[in-house]
């Protein structure tokens, strides 16, 4: 039996400029499909973009943060071998309504210029767990994302309905220790929409998959070759 491919797709940036070496330290072919920017930056609209992009042969999917309301929309096509959903520091519920409401009145440009920012990121957002040049990284990748575009994704959380229960496949999230970036709405929604699936949390921030590669990458194989095993049964 072959085994599935594993595919992601990332966050919020939408690229890879983030996960590159988690992606280098990973045991497995991965096959990396970033975020379209020429359609709807809703989930359903993503959901049917990438569609073609997906092996035809059975795969398991990795979704990073904003990505992860991606994965039930997908499950409503029955043509596609979709087997097992990896969720990573992700969401199927909408997190804080102040801080995306804030996101569609100030540019991240212009937050980006504050004082304080570099600290905050460092502090709040990447655990410290970043150093100096992590952060301007962090910075830039935020930067360069068409503002258009940032605000559709940012405004799809905002109105993310309830998802009813999902198919009984295998399903497991990473869920970090100190995540600043999720509430506990967004952090207990993969479990309310799949009750069988199973956590592994990690020491660190929201960024896990930029500040901890290695050890990010440790993780999906651990869950990956597991998912294996429960799909031989």
């Amino acid at each position: 039996m072959k085994q599935p491919k594993l595919v992601m797709i990332p966050g919020l940036n939408g690229n890879d400029l983030l996960c590159r070496e988690f992606l280098d330290s990973l045991p497995m072919d991965v096959k990396f499909i970033p975020l379209p920017e020429d359609c709807p930056q809703d989930h359903e609209s993503i959901a049917e973009s990438v569609t073609p992009l997906l092996p035809q042969e059975p795969f398991i999917l990795l979704l990073e943060s904003f990505a992860g309301s991606i994965g039930p929309n997908l499950l409503k096509n029955n043509d596609i071998p979709l087997q097992g959903l990896i969720f990573f520091v992700s969401l199927l519920a909408t997190p804080s309504k102040p801080l995306l409401a804030l996101s569609q009145l100030v540019s991240a440009k212009t937050i980006l210029k504050l004082p304080f920012i570099d600290r905050t990121l460092s502090r709040t957002f990447l655990n410290n767990d970043a150093n100096p040049e992590q952060v301007q990284h962090v910075k830039q990748v935020i930067h360069d994302i068409p503002d258009d575009i940032l605000k559709q994704r940012t405004k799809a959380l905002a109105e993310l309905k309830s998802f009813p229960r999902q198919p009984d496949i295998p399903v497991a999230y990473v869920e970090a220790s100190n995540d600043r970036v999720l509430n506990q709405r967004a952090l207990d929604s993969i479990e309310e929409v799949f009750p069988q699936a199973e956590k592994y949390p990690m020491q660190g921030s929201h960024f896990l998959l930029y500040t901890k590669p290695q050890e990010s990458a440790q993780v999906v194989t651990t869950i990956y070759e597991r998912m294996i095993e429960q799909l031989k049964k």
